[in-house]
């Protein structure tokens, strides 16, 4: 080989179909593990999304909870507005989270 030349390994067509094999194994093997939602695995909880408050203003409050549904965290928006010592609710919130809302809101 001379100066400014490239060795290049070129694959025989036996190399190729090993390969080509190999990968389809691994990405069948792959998706069968990765297969089972993380409830089938007994991690619903686990990766939880966290519990988010934002204030939108003097006693109002946006709530976004998560609640497990088809297979994925989906968000659940509620609103609250202080009125007078009380604080009323609109919108749902997942009922694992209910009773942290309602004493966070209250501190």
């Amino acid at each position: 080989m001379g100066a400014g030349s490239v060795d290049v390994w070129m694959a025989n067509e036996e190399d190729r179909a090993m390969n080509r094999r190999t990968l389809l194994a691994s990405m069948a093997g792959t998706a069968a593990v990765g297969g089972c939602s993380a409830r089938e695995a007994g991690a619903e909880h686990a990766g939880r999304p966290t519990l988010a408050i934002a204030s939108e203003g003097a006693g109002r409050w946006r709530i976004r909870s998560w609640q497990w549904q088809a297979g994925a965290w989906r968000p659940v928006v509620a609103h609250a507005t202080r009125v007078g010592a009380k604080i009323r609710f609109s919108g749902r919130i997942a009922a694992a989270d209910r009773a942290e809302v309602v004493t966070r809101l209250n501190a």
